[in-house]
């Protein structure tokens, strides 16, 4: 990642005798440097806030500071998903949608160095996000100023798991020494012999780290200069504060289904959080022994060496991250040796990540420790079935309880949420499984446990206020009220004639008396996670996401619909449990 910056064009009104004059030899030896940060806009963890960054450079002669390289500190992070990802598609380097930061550079230049007359240039500049350059870059910089992008778009790049400053952003810039000189009626001469003095910048909207460490982390630097290619190391702490004040409420689901031909199983764990919580630093999950056991066959996968490119992957990952507009994919692998297993995640460029999670058989669990400071609102990893499958189930226990145990970036804090599930293709089970309580059918029917004219309750959860309305429009909603002691999640299975569409679901899902964590749809039903717990909520699902039927339709228009069942699935805060079915009479 380089970028050379250089100074637009310096029309000066010196006499045309100058024009002819050649520079004087370079007879300076060094540059020192400092650097400083503005932290007044604030500094609470997990926050969006403008930094200030201040390097000042102090050159002996005509010396000038030429390579500049900039790291953040792990969780220091910018936002990729400007203007909705677009900036990464279609350079723009004018007005504000794509613009970062803004700055001041600073520099004395000699124009005509017999004469040895500095003369002093300071030029704003904005710094805009563009896309990358280079494959493997992040993200592009450009830098612009008086109304032309000034030098090559830089690279934006994250460094790598394993790298010594952590897994973060580094910037790597090439800073100029010569300005070149154009003179009235004469045109360019020359170029003039410049000295970088200063470079006053503030980057907007970077996103906080969520630790908060006794001794803080520091941003660093390094820069040497043209006539000294000694590094010298620059450092400046970076306060945060207000850790433990983050949310912290990770949701968790398993999906499970067993092979047709044999005893395998493919397996999805899938974490969620919103995107305002503070990520995750380690988790360990658990599988019951009795629904899901190793296949000690897979070991016929383990990979001895990930750089050999001969690794067959044992599944795939997936990440959802709300300061990039795609989704992540990587690869799972098997590694390790035959007395110490592991799961490896590796995910390419833009974002190189591995990710080891330790496996232990007799605790069937796979525990990731030392995750990256990057939020995440999606982290999925399936494992594939068949011969090297990691899991087997004898289905004598179909359905089971999986636990996630996770732990937050600053490590004060620790979840440990249970995700009920049941393996598909094992007799007589319904399959799939989600965080209000697995074994739910894409569809229901039956009279279940009553009428919602009275209302409906099972083991302390209150289902009432049920109303379908639009069924004779072709434009069906769906209302009700759950009331239950911690309510967490719920699960929602539609009646037959009914589904739910896969478009905008946030935007036609309404939430009274609790916040919405995240909201899916799997296997045809609608999950709703919880921010937190909650004593009850009413939920609209509206016109926009569900599509009825044209059979329904004309029921519904005949007047021959009297009632329509449905199935919630509530998840307590403590893991517990309930499905209610009712009938709901109210069609309208």
């Amino acid at each position: 990642m380089r970028t050379v910056i250089t100074l637009p064009r310096l029309t000066l009104a010196l006499a045309v005798a100058f024009a002819a004059l050649a520079l004087a030899p370079a007879a300076g030896a060094s540059t020192s440097a400092t650097m400083t940060l503005d932290q007044s806009a604030g500094h609470s963890a997990g926050s969006t806030v403008n930094l200030g960054l201040d390097l000042k450079f102090t050159n002996s002669g005509t010396d000038s500071p030429q390579h500049l390289t900039l790291n953040l500190p792990p969780g220091l992070l910018a936002n990729a998903s400007v203007d909705g990802g677009a900036c990464l598609r279609t350079a723009n380097v004018s007005g504000t949608a794509c613009r970062v930061g803004t700055g001041t550079v600073t520099a004395t230049a000699d124009p005509v160095g017999l004469l040895n007359v500095p003369v002093p240039v300071s030029v704003p500049v904005s710094f805009y996000l563009v896309p990358p350059p280079s494959p493997g870059d992040l993200a592009g910089l450009a830098v612009e100023g008086l109304g032309e992008q000034i030098g090559s778009t830089a690279g934006i790049r994250v460094r790598p798991s394993g790298d010594p400053h952590g897994v973060g952003v580094t910037l790597a810039l090439v800073l100029p020494d010569q300005l070149p000189l154009t003179l009235p009626l004469v045109g360019h001469v020359n170029a003039a012999q410049i000295s970088l003095t200063e470079i006053n910048s503030t980057f907007d909207g970077l996103r906080y780290p969520g630790t908060c460490p006794a001794t803080p982390a520091a941003l660093t630097a390094t820069v040497d200069s043209y006539q000294d290619p000694a590094l010298h190391t620059l450092t400046a702490p970076l306060a945060v504060t207000g850790c433990s004040g983050l949310p912290y409420s990770p949701a968790f689901r398993v999906s499970a289904t067993r092979d047709s031909g044999d005893r395998q199983v493919s397996l999805t764990t899938t974490i969620t959080q919103a995107a305002s919580e503070a990520p995750s630093r380690s988790v360990s999950l658990a599988f019951p022994g009795a629904t899901l056991a190793p296949n000690l066959a897979s070991i016929q996968a383990l990979c001895v060496n990930l750089a050999s490119g001969t690794c067959h992957a044992v599944g795939s990952a997936t990440a959802v991250s709300p300061l990039y507009p795609k989704a992540l994919t990587g690869q799972a692998y098997l590694t390790g040796s035959a007395s110490g297993l592991a799961l490896t995640l590796v995910f390419p460029s833009p974002f190189p990540l591995t990710l080891t999670g330790s496996v232990d058989l007799v605790a069937n669990s796979a525990t990731f420790t030392g995750l990256p400071d990057i939020p995440l609102t999606s982290l999925a990893v399936t494992l594939v079935g068949g011969a090297h499958g990691l899991f087997l189930s004898t289905c004598q226990a179909p359905s089971g309880t999986a636990t996630a145990t996770l732990t937050d970036q600053n490590g004060d804090r620790t979840a440990r949420v249970p995700g009920r599930f049941t393996v598909a293709g094992c007799p007589g089970a319904s399959g799939g499984g989600g965080p209000a309580g697995g074994g739910l059918p894409s569809a229901v029917g039956g009279r279940g446990n009553g009428s919602t004219s009275r209302g409906v309750t099972v083991a302390g959860a209150r289902f009432s206020r049920g109303r379908f309305t639009g069924l004779r429009s072709g434009h069906p909603a769906l209302s009700f009220r759950i009331s239950a002691p911690r309510l967490s999640a719920l699960t929602i299975a539609l009646p037959r004639g009914l589904r739910l569409l896969h478009r905008r679901t946030r935007a036609h899902v309404a939430l009274g008396g609790g916040r919405v964590a995240s909201l899916t749809i799997m296997r045809g039903r609608l999950v709703i996670d919880l921010r937190r717990a909650v004593a009850g909520v009413t939920v609209r699902i509206g016109r926009g996401l569900l599509a009825e039927t044209a059979g329904l339709r004309r029921r519904a228009q005949a007047r021959r619909l009297t009632r329509l069942p449905v199935a919630v699935a509530v998840r307590y805060a403590g893991g517990r449990h309930s499905t209610l079915h009712v009938q709901i009479t109210d069609l309208r």
